[in-house]
């Protein structure tokens, strides 16, 4: 008999701590989702002026979040319910949450390490081929207040010489980009570099930092199953 108070209490206090697990597993799964979203409609408008960015890592980082979302709403039920099969399941889901999470932590600081030269080859191929009409590069000068790859004399040095644009200017109202001293002196390269630099620090921060829960929450799920099954196991003999 005291055994099974003791089981009971543990399943108590298992299930309060998975429960608590959860609702923080479930709100760090739409913080993932909002840094995914940023990744995929602003972030992206600069990583994708490296000639080495695939375009996948935003898509995973919103897939991955929209599992946890779905996962960890199934699973209040399941805590409630106290059921081990579904209870191992969980776990089993979190494992390999864990293991996705390590695998796009791995990928972002391995493609960050690669990311200055495929940038400045991508700058450069985007700047000799310019199209007005595609309009990233002309974003990310107008937003990040910066003008060519090294600086504005990228344009006038292009064979052809080009116009500068005017998403190069100072100010769109009052610009002459003839007049160098009303477009931008500082170039994109280096701006563009120290902003997703900072930024990825972020994305490698979100990763890290959510990679050991899971783990921590398979722990959790795993354990209140044993106990129940030994809850029921010691009420039988």
């Amino acid at each position: 008999m005291g055994n099974q108070f003791k089981n009971v209490a543990i399943i108590a206090c298992l299930k309060t701590l998975l429960f608590v697990f959860n609702i923080f597993f479930w709100l760090t799964g739409l913080l993932i989702l909002v840094v995914g979203l940023w990744a995929e409609f602003d972030l992206y408008k600069y990583m994708e002026l490296s000639a080495d960015f695939s375009g996948t890592a935003p898509h995973v980082i919103i897939g991955i979040a929209g599992l946890i979302v779905l996962i960890s709403s199934i699973a209040f039920s399941c805590i409630i319910k106290g059921q081990p099969v579904l209870l191992y399941i969980y776990g089993g889901f979190l494992v390999c949450i864990f293991m996705m999470d390590a695998g796009v932590g791995a990928s972002v600081v391995c493609y960050r390490d690669s990311f200055a030269k495929g940038l400045h080859d991508g700058l450069s191929q985007t700047i000799s081929t310019y199209d007005p009409n595609k309009a990233n590069f002309d974003f990310a000068q107008s937003k990040l207040h910066c003008c060519g790859v090294s600086n504005y004399t990228d344009w006038i040095r292009l064979s052809p010489q080009r116009v500068i644009p005017i998403s190069c200017c100072l100010d769109t109202n009052r610009c002459v980009t003839a007049n160098y001293n009303d477009v931008y002196q500082r170039g994109c390269y280096e701006v563009i570099t120290e902003y997703l630099t900072n930024n990825m620090n972020i994305l490698i921060g979100v990763a890290i930092g959510t990679a050991m829960l899971p783990l921590i929450g398979a722990l959790l799920s795993c354990s209140l199953a044993r106990y129940i099954v030994k809850s029921k196991y010691d009420v039988i003999t």
